[in-house]
C-alpha cells in the first residue's frame, strides 16, 4: 500500500480531518472535523481535475440531465464554517 505525508496530501487534495488552517490574514486558527468528500470511497478516491489529471469520462460527473435532478455548478474541497460544525465537503448548486 502507497502512503504520502499529511503535508503532500493536504497541498495535492487540500486539509482533510485534523488538519489546522489559519482563516484568512486573521490569527483564527481551525480544525477540520469531518471531511464529507471522503464519503464516496475514502483516502486514495479523490479526483483531480484538469488537463492531465485522474478524472476520465463519466468519472466524478452524473450521465443525468438537470431535468433529472442534477445540480448545475459544484464547487469542490470547500472548507465550510457554520454552529454546526468544521467540514469540507462538496457544494451543489441548483436554480
Amino acid at each position: 500500500m502507497s502512503t504520502i505525508s499529511r503535508h503532500a496530501y493536504a497541498d495535492m487534495f487540500g486539509p482533510t480531518v485534523g488538519d489546522r488552517l489559519r482563516l484568512a490574514d486573521t490569527g483564527l486558527m481551525i480544525e477540520i472535523e469531518k471531511d464529507y468528500t471522503l464519503a464516496a470511497g475514502g483516502y486514495g478516491e479523490e479526483v483531480k481535475f484538469g488537463g492531465g489529471k485522474t478524472i476520465r469520462d463519466g468519472m466524478a460527473q452524473s450521465q443525468r440531465t438537470r431535468a433529472e435532478g442534477t445540480v448545475d455548478t459544484v464547487m469542490t474541497n470547500a472548507v465550510l464554517v457554520d454552529h454546526w460544525g468544521i467540514v469540507k465537503a462538496d457544494i451543489g448548486l441548483k436554480g
